[in-house]
């Protein structure tokens, strides 16, 4: 409820059911810790946003990170959980080992198990236990507004008919945008990909390819001119004035095919504007500042027991009992 995202049932399941398979990975809490600078300058201790959807306990330096598909969309709630986490029975040789050897090699896994009837459409709940319980409405109660970090999301920028006609560069120095966002473009690159040997700058006429407005081909773009036009709608029927030149960058992830050579500048003309759109900059959204929300899952619903060792390292997962019952930006590149 007012969660965002969840899990859903596509069928009617049984109680007892096994829903999924949950494989974990080993973490220590202190590998997610972060230094992060405000913009007044002083640095403040932070977190990853990875410990939310990490299995933690109060006593233990121990997080376990579950990577199967759809287990990070199942919400919490105390009264209407329906789900429930059990120890996958061949997980039991890994709880004598040290962290660093569950790292290096684990079959550690939970299972997923229905325990009511669910519907098909049900919505599928978790009880995350007490301790986060009580952390999340402490959080709600006393969470304000840092006046020293002030952020502008780009999702908020993308509907804000302020920003539809967009700055250049030149324009940018007097008014800038707010540093935690920069201008993102829709293009293939292997469409025009004509250059010749030493060739140190192109430039190419955006086209409308068949599925260039798509995730895939957003990479990082820098607005140098603008221009009028007339007569153009864009895919969401608002008129647009003005089409874009822009250069445009290399992201992480693309494809040998896609990826710019390096010191190459390369130009494109005839952007329209739903072409571009505002990108947060990494570990810069609402979810990454600095007094976000971070607590890890309880495991308090495995009846389980840490024996911690002298050094962090080294916690084991001894004495471990079986209950039989039981969170995608773009990074932008370094310019060329």
């Amino acid at each position: 409820e007012g969660a965002g995202r969840g899990a859903f049932a596509s069928r009617d399941i049984h109680a007892g059911t096994i829903i999924a398979p949950v494989p974990v990975i080993a973490l220590s809490k202190g590998s997610l810790e972060t230094m992060k600078e405000r913009t007044d300058g002083t640095v403040v201790k932070s977190e990853q946003l990875l410990k939310n959807y990490c299995y933690g306990h109060p006593d233990s330096d121990l997080l376990l990170y579950p990577y199967s598909h759809g287990i990070n969309l199942v919400n919490h709630h105390s009264t209407k959980s329906n789900v429930k986490l059990r120890w996958w029975n061949d997980s039991s040789p890994y709880f004598n080992r040290t962290l660093l050897e569950l790292q290096q090699s684990s079959r550690l896994m939970f299972e997923l198990v229905a325990t009511n009837p669910i519907k098909k459409g049900d919505e599928i709940y978790m009880d995350y236990g007490d301790e986060w319980d009580n952390a999340w409405q402490n959080h709600m109660e006393s969470w304000r507004p840092d006046p020293n970090n002030f952020h502008v999301s780009a999702e908020t920028m993308n509907n804000n008919d302020d920003f539809h006609v967009l700055r250049t560069e030149n324009e940018q120095q007097l008014q800038p945008y707010p540093q935690d966002v920069f201008t993102s473009c829709y293009y293939r690159y292997s469409d025009n990909n004509l250059l010749k040997p030493n060739q140190k700058r192109s430039m190419v006429v955006w086209k409308p390819t068949n599925g260039m407005i798509s995730l895939r081909n957003l990479r990082p773009c820098r607005i140098i001119q603008r221009d009028p036009m007339t007569n153009f709608t864009s895919s969401n029927n608002q008129v647009s004035s003005h089409i874009y030149t822009v250069i445009v960058m290399n992201r992480p992830g693309l494809k040998e095919s896609e990826r710019i050579p390096k010191g190459h500048v390369h130009v494109v003309s005839h952007v329209p504007r739903n072409a571009i759109v505002f990108s947060e900059k990494v570990y810069t959204s609402d979810q990454h500042l600095p007094d976000a929300f971070r607590k890890e899952i309880g495991w308090g619903f495995i009846s389980f027991a840490v024996e911690k060792l002298k050094e962090l390292t080294t916690i084991s997962l001894l004495a471990a009992t079986f209950c039989t019952d039981q969170s995608l930006c773009y990074e932008e590149e370094n310019r060329q």
